[in-house]
């Protein structure tokens, strides 16, 4: 069994077709397929569904994928404890961020790399349950995420600061002149609001029915950036985390004003796999945000 052939599977299930899984690998796509095929062979399994095109992987190609993924990992963690001994601190991580958190992702991470030369970081956004299956599956190295979601013994989670929840509004608009309103005053204001698979629109539907309020938005959107810009042409608020528009500032001729009555907050947090042996890049990274405070910047 080598090395190669679980980084083909892998790139395999991650891209759902052969052709660009041999492109990503830098091989022939009958090259690819004829190692899959040794794979089944070696061992004594039918890994990928037979057909005309790639249509997912067997129940025992699921375990294998598994498999794959913990060695792959494991060799990423041998090769950067070797770099370490060599030259320092080097490797690649890759990170979750749930998308309200993503203005601010960037304090976490400057200071590292700064120090760190040698190691670069991808930020991909997601949603938080899909930061934590990839926690567990390896696709991911760190998450910035929500930690009052469905805890895990398996995900070591550290406090970063409290996301509270405020209202952006046009400065020339009703509520413009205000510093504070209540969420029943807002009730029946045009509102542009994050997509419904977002857990930041669950806790603001919620809030709402608490109040016996129902909102009805003209506009949804999974980006911050859209609903700020929506909020700038004068028509609508949004309801956003008050964080990240005080650390990016807010677009001109928009205000942020706060939340009220009640006062809505979640703990975020980073998160890393609670493993024995984390690769050398994770741990330090996960180390060095302990020091960090955020709730100073805002």
């Amino acid at each position: 069994m080598s090395i190669r052939r679980l980084h083909y599977l892998v790139t395999l299930a991650e891209e759902g077709h052969f052709g660009r899984a041999a492109e990503k690998c830098n091989i022939s796509q009958p090259t690819l397929s004829s190692s899959i095929r040794q794979f089944e062979i070696e061992l004594g399994v039918q890994i990928v569904q037979r057909g005309h095109r790639f249509t997912g992987l067997t129940q025992e190609g699921q375990r294998v994928l598994e498999y794959a993924k913990r060695v792959l990992s494991e060799k990423e963690k041998l090769f950067e404890e070797m770099s370490l001994m060599r030259t320092g601190l080097a490797g690649k991580l890759r990170i979750g961020v749930i998308p309200t958190a993503l203005p601010l992702s960037a304090l976490i991470t400057s200071n590292f790399v700064k120090e760190h030369r040698g190691v670069t970081i991808e930020v991909v956004t997601n949603s938080a349950q899909d930061i934590l299956v990839g926690l567990e599956d390896y696709s991911l190295d760190l998450g910035i995420s929500y930690l009052d979601e469905a805890k895990s013994p398996k995900i070591k989670e550290l406090n970063l600061y409290n996301e509270n929840l405020a209202l952006l509004t046009p400065a020339r608009g009703p509520f413009g002149s205000r510093n504070v309103v209540t969420w029943t005053e807002i009730a029946q204001t045009p509102l542009v609001l994050l997509s419904r698979d977002m857990q930041n629109r669950r806790v603001i539907e919620k809030t709402f029915d608490d109040l016996g309020c129902q909102v009805q938005p003209q506009i949804e959107s999974n980006s911050l950036i859209n609903l700020a810009a929506h909020v700038r042409s004068g028509a609508w608020s949004a309801i956003v985390p008050g964080e990240s528009f005080a650390f990016c500032s807010t677009p001109p001729d928009t205000k942020l004003v706060k939340l009220s009555e009640p006062d809505i907050s979640q703990m975020i947090g980073l998160q890393m796999t609670n493993s024995e042996r984390p690769s050398v890049v994770t741990k330090n990274f996960f180390e060095s945000a302990i020091h960090l405070d955020l709730e100073s910047v805002f």
